[in-house]
């Protein structure tokens, strides 16, 4: 189980499981209600308020330029954007996960907010895209975690989250919008190599380094994490049972 990056941790200058946060998921949990004070900033550099979002349907995304499991989804989600069109679509930008000599972790609002714009020239996005502040503070209480995501209904209540975006998962959950899905851990082996090579190297060639060094300790990582899922899952139903 990870601990909450500290503000000198937060904004590492390079990839490493000591600033890895896994396991560790703040924020509303599913059946809980959603504290809309948080304010982000637009690609105009604009105030984003999340109240503006209340009384609405939302799927909230967090995602950066050199995030492989957020780029896998930018044309899945465009997809069910046309499929939903009754749902705000929100991605907030947050820190790099994989920096580099070519985009290091940004040091300002501004430097911050053209990484989000390359993030949606590059990649297609075409949600709008919210980008939390330097410090991040939307991303420290509502998941450290790179990609996670969020479905929010109009009662302001999470319906969904998980530490993992899928496309198809909140499709699934949007196609039930009256049940209250409270599985929040998806098991993952990461994104396709033809994704997570080209998105790693825009952090550079020291970003991709890093990752490579140390996939065999986040792949043992990620299958601790899921076996003690399981574990706790099935001593739940055995309790309840």
């Amino acid at each position: 189980m990870g601990t909450p990056a500290k503000n000198e941790t937060y904004n590492y200058s390079r990839f490493r499981m000591s600033v890895y946060e896994l396991g560790y998921f703040p924020g509303p949990k599913a059946g809980e209600q959603v504290d809309y004070g948080y304010t982000l900033t637009d690609l105009n550099g604009n105030t984003v308020n999340l109240e503006d979002y209340k009384g609405k349907w939302l799927v909230i995304e967090s995602g950066s330029l050199t995030c492989p499991m957020y780029v896998k989804n930018v044309k899945p989600y465009s997809k069910l954007k046309e499929k939903h069109p009754d749902v705000e679509w929100l991605v907030v930008y947050v820190r790099e996960a994989h920096p580099g000599e070519r985009a290091a972790q940004a040091k300002s609002i501004e430097e911050k907010i053209n990484y989000a714009k390359r993030s949606r020239d590059d990649y297609g996005e075409s949600r709008p895209i919210a980008v939390d502040s330097v410090d991040g503070k939307w991303h420290h209480d509502w998941g450290l975690l790179p990609n996670t995501v969020y479905v929010i209904n109009p009662q302001g209540m999470v319906i969904y989250r998980a530490d993992w975006s899928f496309a198809h998962n909140v499709d699934r959950v949007l196609q039930n919008r009256d049940k209250i899905n409270t599985n929040e851990h998806i098991p993952i082996i990461g994104a396709a190599p033809w994704i997570t090579i080209p998105v790693t190297l825009k952090g550079g060639w020291i970003a991709l380094f890093d990752i490579l060094i140390i996939f065999p300790k986040v792949y043992y990582e990620h299958f601790k994490l899921d076996i003690q899922t399981w574990w706790a899952e099935r001593k739940a139903r055995k309790e309840s049972a």
